[in-house]
């Protein structure tokens, strides 16, 4: 007896969280990845804030070197602190959800996958002014209802093609560098975080950034939002 309730457990976990998780990272059209390879254009992105303890210096750094970034924020973190969402839209950014407070995809039921989002979309849009277009899921990880709930508020769907592990405990200011140059190309999406992870990890971001950004000017590349990216400009 125990071997089928066993059994019925692994098919509800393929078909619930594995599976559609696999596809939507690897396969799904309908999930950008990475932009195009035509253009050595390449999009910054960061999880988890705000933090007023790293996102306002990151804003610093991005003003200082001029270059634009997409922001996948949590709805908790934005209730917390609307002027520094404020001061991200105010100075271009691109806006994303990144659920209300980090819960992993494969522990969520249906409707509180469809709950969060909806609540996460609705704070962002009193926020903006305007409905936001991304969206990006906790821990990079989906359940079968993800991409359907996305649909249904008319999200783009946001992954990535370079990870520095920058959240990681033992993730050094010359790992997260050396990871992004080596794995650089064109239309590259690199996944950052200005919150959460190891102690102090976001510290270590933002002192490997600058040069970051240096590095790959000076190689030719151009720094863009994800609405450019994928060719829209939102007024």
């Amino acid at each position: 007896m125990w071997w089928s309730i066993v059994f019925v457990l692994i098919i509800i976990f393929l078909i619930y969280c594995f599976l559609p998780s696999y596809w939507a990272r690897n396969h799904s059209k309908k999930v950008l990845r990475r932009g195009p390879v035509q253009k050595k254009e390449i999009a910054l992105t960061f999880d988890d804030g705000p933090n007023p303890s790293y996102t306002t210096r990151l804003l610093d750094i991005l003003k200082e070197h001029q270059v634009p970034a997409t922001f996948f924020i949590m709805g908790r973190q934005a209730q917390r602190y609307p002027d520094i969402v404020k001061r991200i839209i105010e100075e271009g950014h691109t806006l994303g959800l990144h659920s209300y407070s980090h819960r992993h995809a494969w522990l969520m039921s249906p409707i509180a996958t469809i709950r969060d989002m909806n609540r996460t979309y609705n704070i962002l849009k009193d926020m903006l002014g305007k409905a936001p277009n991304w969206y990006r899921p906790p821990w990079g990880t989906f359940n079968l209802i993800s991409m359907f709930a996305a649909k249904r508020l008319n999200l783009k769907v946001a992954y990535w093609s370079i990870e520095a592990q920058d959240w990681a405990k033992d993730t050094t200011v010359e790992h997260i560098y050396n990871t992004v140059i080596n794995k650089i190309h064109p239309g590259a999406i690199i996944v950052l975080h200005d919150n959460q992870g190891a102690p102090g990890a976001p510290e270590r971001t933002l002192k490997a950034l600058p040069t970051i950004i240096d590095t790959l000017k000076r190689q030719g590349f151009r720094f863009v939002s994800l609405d450019e990216m994928k060719g829209e400009r939102h007024a």
